[in-house]
């Protein structure tokens, strides 16, 4: 058994493996139910390292059912809380990892649809840049079920190289 992960980045990694791991469908309904997949295995990340999921992993989202409210309202309350004020506008991302000791990680998902494919790509990098502001690392996952394979595997070494050295990931999917 491997000693439990010791630093934000370790789990941040250990994330982003996760999130790159094949079994997502290939279209989603809508955002949502893509988000639902991506919160499934964010809680099995917490399951796996042990964690209290109802405190480790926080969204706003209602429609998911196992979400704790008592600590997202806590969540709410707290001067790192889920919003980042910033030209007038609450920016929050969608799902928040966070370790008790080692930091947290914000994760925006974002689900493409027949179009408005770029901007809802900036949109969810702008946002995981402002979680940087109350958040260790952040990550985008994206589902890009909806475009070709090429430009699929082409986004993922656009990413690669834009969120080298820095603390954004972006996970492109299936």
């Amino acid at each position: 058994m491997q000693p439990p992960p010791t630093d934000i980045e370790q789990i941040w990694l250990i994330l982003q493996e996760r999130l790159r791991q094949a079994g997502y469908q290939h279209h989603y309904i809508d955002e949502m139910e893509f988000e639902a997949d991506v919160w499934k295995r964010v809680r099995a990340v917490a399951a796996g390292l042990r964690l209290d999921i109802s405190d480790c992993c926080l969204t706003s989202h209602k429609v998911h059912p196992e979400r704790s409210v008592t600590a997202w309202n806590r969540f709410l309350n707290e001067q790192v809380g889920p919003d980042v004020e910033a030209l007038g506008a609450n920016n929050r991302l969608d799902i928040v990892f966070r370790h008790p000791s080692c930091g947290s990680i914000g994760i925006e998902v974002k689900c493409l649809g027949p179009e408005g494919h770029a901007g809802k790509l900036t949109q969810s990098l702008g946002q995981a840049l402002l979680g940087l502001w109350h958040r260790d690392r952040t990550i985008v996952a994206i589902h890009c079920g909806t475009v070709s394979e090429r430009e699929r595997d082409r986004l993922r070494r656009i990413g690669e190289k834009i969120c080298q050295g820095t603390k954004v990931a972006l996970v492109v999917v299936p």
